[in-house]
């Protein structure tokens, strides 16, 4: 043979591992290959051996292919008939693997369906990136507030002041009266607005020109089933519907057929009336506050860049109206910015007050994306620790398996296979049972998911790498740790687990329940942040009042005279009227100023309010008096202020009797009594100074307090007395404390999510601790026998199979509660009002998680201890 320098020496090496492959494949045989091989050697020379190698690689590489692919098939089918046999031979132990891993993996998969449906918000719009909200921020008595309303003088004037917004539209919320093909009248929700409200958002027609349908005044565009509700057919494009609002009617012409809004959308309506058909008022003031105004700024324009020159149309526009609220030594941009919200941060961000729809809560998308997390995580854990536990068992066959030819690497692939197999296996059980799970999520939580949503792109690479990951993890103690044993010191019985691996496992069960302990202590919290709002005294009795809504003229001029027919019948207690109700919108406020101090500008809350407020919810006063008819002094503008108001002042409650305050310049309000401080808006928010002005012509809820030992009745009385007052006026009426519940919806609905999921989670770290427990009471099968032997109790071997599990919960409650602490302290400064979080909590959490721990591994260690040490000892 000719000699061969080293950089030769790999390239024959593969040539002739080639051809060697080749002709064992063809059935040829060694002196073939070894003629070959001395021909182009020594005859061709190197060069042209390098040229039939890449010739016969070429020629070769299907039949390579080929075998390379059955034998990967071959090795598969064996790893598969391994992993079922192992899997069919350990019953509990492989169920609880792939079950816990699954119900993780479902759990998981459903919180990301709901986190994607809450983050998707506004996005189906194909200018969603460059829709924003014009919005006002005004800083008051050292106190924040967002207005997401404006007026219909910031269309036009942004368009005209700013050329980079290219469209701007304004949606005005109205209820009117409207008349069906059989003369029903119905009091239908709709939005006035402008047409570009097609050129800014993605909201479609089915029928009619989106380019026209909503120009010309007195046009309107609704949906199907409102087609059918008002016409009678869906063919109404062209026809005319009468709208009445007072003592006024309008005909408005059909001009269009709305596509369905999209479910995630902040907007949802059914009919768009042409904000056209309003007239154009000339004493419009800057300060009003009635509709949202959203622009559609060019493409590469930044949101951010545009807002920070909004002080100059603060500059041009605002500052003349805004100077009531500048106090002294205060300038414009102290007390009022503009902001520009985009439109994808609405759902996720709602303003406190006068948002469009109720909104979600970014704190809640964070949590459940953490509680998804951390769940996944104990039923990961579970199964990595049920799967390196069970592996000292499969010691032996490595080893023999070593001993007959099996080398490192192959071993390796097949624990990391068979690993991820069972792994994979869960996960194709969770898409089932997240199939099943959903439909009863939505019936439970009242939440609305799609199928659709589990088979997005995002989720699925999400869980599929998940799984891979858990199925590589669990594979990895085998694969590396069993397989560095030489044969010969396995067989002979030598071969043990070390500490390293049963502390490993330790921690991993210290970790899956302190995650359990801190959902379970999340879960109390809520619990009792919810019966903390609950029994929270508001101020006012809301039980037992009945609110119906005023939408007309007729009602407010002639509400004296419903008021005595309703208090003909011992049914109705009290009946009074206002502008605002608690638990709802409430915006209106007004800068005053006393004679003590008249450069000191109070802006307060403005509630206004008829006769008989006060004792018709119940209220307490703190000095003076309520509104009375007696007074002849008690006209429009007389006023009676909280306790936060008076303290705004300086003053003290009896300070505050008779004292004129100032407003629009007029000191004219004189003050005749003092509230105690009530809850107008919800626990989340501090109680702001408040300013009760009597008023009768700002009604728009009438509050009657109704007797309760028999609600249907009262509700047919009063019912009776408004249609008899109020002929053909719509009768809609709500209760108080329902509308209160209301504004909590968000956290109940939390608390009950928390509770679900954090039994779950206490159910698979439960499902792990009995694994663990029936594998420590295999391995220990024969120490028990021999204590038993020499006298040991079914007591003394059950604390011996479980005192270890109790220091180790018992430690997982310690590692927990400072992150418990924490995160809940967090959540809670989300609420104005909030409860405490005190050591009993805690120490509850704790108990729970114990006995649950207890009774999971107990019922093995008794198992255990009563079998027959006889049967104990004969086990290998």
């Amino acid at each position: 043979m000719p000699d061969l320098n080293k950089n030769q020496v790999p390239r024959l090496a593969r040539w002739m591992l080639n051809r060697m492959i080749i002709y064992k494949m063809n059935h040829s045989v060694i002196d073939d290959f070894d003629e070959t091989y001395r021909e182009v050697l020594e005859v061709k020379g190197v060069f042209r051996a390098r040229i039939w190698y890449w010739r016969d690689v070429l020629k070769s590489m299907p039949e390579y292919i080929q075998f390379i692919t059955s034998w990967r098939i071959l090795m598969l089918s064996n790893y598969l008939k391994i992993a079922y046999r192992h899997f069919i031979s350990h019953k509990l132990f492989s169920f609880i693997n792939v079950f816990g891993l699954a119900l993780g993996l479902s759990i998981c998969t459903i919180i990301s369906l709901w986190v994607q449906r809450e983050m998707s918000y506004d996005s189906f719009h194909d200018k969603a990136d460059r829709i924003y909200r014009v919005e006002r921020e005004l800083f008051r008595d050292h106190a924040y507030s967002r207005w997401p309303i404006t007026n219909a003088l910031y269309k036009q004037a942004l368009v005209d002041d700013y050329p980079e917004i290219t469209h701007a539209v304004r949606l005005w919320r109205r209820e009117m009266a409207l008349t069906d093909y059989k003369d029903l009248s119905h009091n239908q929700e709709l939005y006035m607005t402008d047409n570009s409200i097609f050129d800014v958002f993605s909201f479609g027609l089915e029928e009619g020109d989106p380019k026209t349908a909503l120009v010309e005044p007195n046009s309107m565009v609704l949906t199907r089933e409102l087609a059918i509700r008002y016409f009678g057919t869906e063919d109404v494009v062209g026809q005319t519907r009468t709208f009445e609002q007072g003592e006024n009617s309008v005909d408005f012409k059909v001009t269009g057929i709305l596509a369905p809004v999209p479910e995630n959308s902040h907007i949802h309506f059914d009919m768009l009336v042409s904000y056209s058909t309003i007239p154009v008022n000339p004493n419009m003031s800057w300060r009003g506050n009635n509709l949202y105004t959203y622009i559609l700024t060019r493409e590469g324009v930044s949101g951010q860049e545009l807002e920070a020159r909004m002080f100059e149309f603060i500059e041009k526009h605002l500052e003349v109206a805004y100077q009531g609220l500048i106090s002294q030594g205060l300038g414009i941009h102290d007390v009022l910015k503009m902001h520009l919200f985009p439109i994808t941060n609405i759902h996720l961000n709602p303003a406190e007050n006068w948002e469009m729809e109720i909104g979600g809560s970014q704190t809640s998308v964070y949590i459940f994306s953490i509680v998804a997390i951390l769940i996944l995580l104990i039923a990961c854990i579970n199964f990595i620790n049920l799967s390196t536990a069970r592996a000292k068992k499969r010691a032996r066959e490595v080893s023999l398996r070593k001993t007959v030819g099996a080398d490192r690497n192959q071993l390796k692939w097949q624990f990391i296979q068979e690993s991820m197999l069972l792994a994979f296996t869960a996960l194709l059980i969770a898409f089932m049972m997240a199939t099943m799970l959903i439909p009863v999520f939505q019936r439970l939580f009242d939440e609305h998911l799609t199928l659709a949503l589990l088979f997005n792109v995002k989720t699925i690479c999400l869980l599929f790498g998940a799984t891979a990951l858990v199925g590589i993890l669990a594979g990895l103690y085998p694969a590396f740790y069993l397989t560095r044993f030489e044969p010969a010191f396995i067989l002979r019985g030598m071969g043990t687990v070390g500490k390293g691996q049963s502390a490993f496992r330790r921690n991993m069960v210290i970790i899956q329940f302190g995650i359990s302990i801190v959902l379970i202590i999340g879960m109390l919290t809520v619990h009792r942040q919810m019966q903390y709002i609950q029994r929270r005294s508001l101020g006012y009795i809301k039980e037992g009042v009945m609110l119906v809504s005023v939408e007309s003229r007729q009602v407010i001029e002639n509400y004296e005279t419903l008021r005595n027919n309703l208090l003909q019948s011992n049914r109705v207690l009290s009946v009074s009227a206002s502008s605002d109700v608690p638990g709802e919108a409430f915006f209106s406020n007004i800068g005053f100023t006393s004679r003590d101090n008249p450069d000191d500008v109070m802006n307060l809350l403005i509630l206004g309010t008829q006769y008989d407020f006060v004792e018709t919810y119940q209220m307490e006063l703190a000095a003076g008096r309520v509104f009375a008819r007696e007074f002849a002094t008690d006209t429009v503008g007389t006023l009676m202020l909280n306790e936060m108001a008076v303290k705004r002042a300086g003053w003290t409650v009896e300070e505050a009797i008779g004292k004129e305050l100032g407003y629009n310049r007029v000191f004219r309000a004189r003050v005749v009594g003092v509230v105690k401080d009530f809850h107008l808006k919800s626990l989340h928010t501090v109680v702001e100074p408040l300013a009760i002005m009597l008023n009768n012509r700002w009604i728009n809820s009438v509050a009657i307090r109704i007797q309760m030992d028999n609600v249907s009745e009262s509700i047919n009385y009063v019912q009776q007395k408004w249609e008899d007052t109020f002929p053909g006026e719509q009768f809609e009426f709500s209760f108080l404390d329902q509308n209160i519940q209301r504004l909590y919806d968000r956290e109940v609905k939390m608390q009950n999510i928390f509770i679900v999921f954090s039994g779950l989670s206490v159910f698979v770290a439960c499902l792990g601790l009995l694994g663990l427990a029936a594998f420590t009471a295999e391995v220990k099968t024969k120490e028990i026998g021999i204590r038993k032997a020499l006298g040991a109790t079914a007591l003394n071997v059950t604390l011996l199979l479980t005192k270890d599990f109790v220091r180790w919960v018992i430690l997982a409650n310690i590692a927990a509660w400072p992150l418990a602490w924490y995160l809940m302290n967090k959540w809670l400064q989300n609420f104005a009002y909030q409860t405490s979080l005190e050591w009993p909590l805690f120490l509850f959490a704790a108990i729970i998680a114990l006995v649950i721990a207890i009774l999971t591994f107990s019922y093995q260690a008794l198992k255990a201890a009563v079998v027959n040490p006889v049967e104990s000892l004969k086990h290998e």
